[in-house]
């Protein structure tokens, strides 16, 4: 199964206003009310007096270039870009402890590592994996969790506003 972020939205989630070429877009990814995962793409200017939403997990900016659509292949470097940049920072923001972050941090660990953009360098010890981001060398520790269909039902409908 390969799973590839959502691309960005047409819109700006806070003013609904519509994104152009050029326009500098912030994706915050947090976990909302109860306990769900929410994603949310936001002008970049708009953040100066925006309240931003509390338990962030993840945040990457993006650059809105010529439409995504017309390129299929573009489209789908888009895709593993913005899986990359979730992933990182995830790491990046250990403020916010849930369970679900650790789940996507496993799931897009293993979709990095089969597109060669982490690569496993430890056996798996006491449940932890260790990987290196082979463009910046540096290692992280993801935990491995046992994915069974209870798990995967649970989380599937809060993967579902990341996931295409």
């Amino acid at each position: 199964m390969d799973w590839q972020i959502k691309p960005l939205s047409k819109k700006s989630s806070l003013s609904g206003t519509d994104l152009s070429v050029g326009d500098e877009v912030v994706s915050l990814v947090y976990i909302g009310e109860n306990a769900l995962i929410e994603r949310i793409d936001i002008l970049k200017s708009e953040l100066e007096n925006t309240p931003l939403p509390k338990n962030i997990i993840g945040r990457w900016e993006r650059k809105v270039s010529e439409n995504p659509d017309q390129d299929e292949k573009f489209a789908r470097k888009l895709a593993l870009a913005s899986s990359e940049d979730l992933f990182l920072s995830l790491f990046d923001n250990e403020s916010v402890d849930a369970p679900q972050k650790d789940i996507i941090k496993m799931l897009l660990a293993l979709q990095l590592e089969r597109k060669r953009i982490l690569k496993s360098v430890t056996h798996l010890q006491n449940g932890i994996q260790t990987y290196i981001h082979v463009s910046s060398k540096r290692e992280f520790q993801v935990r491995q969790i046992d994915i069974d269909d209870t798990l995967i039902i649970n989380i599937q409908s809060q993967l579902d506003t990341l996931i295409i």
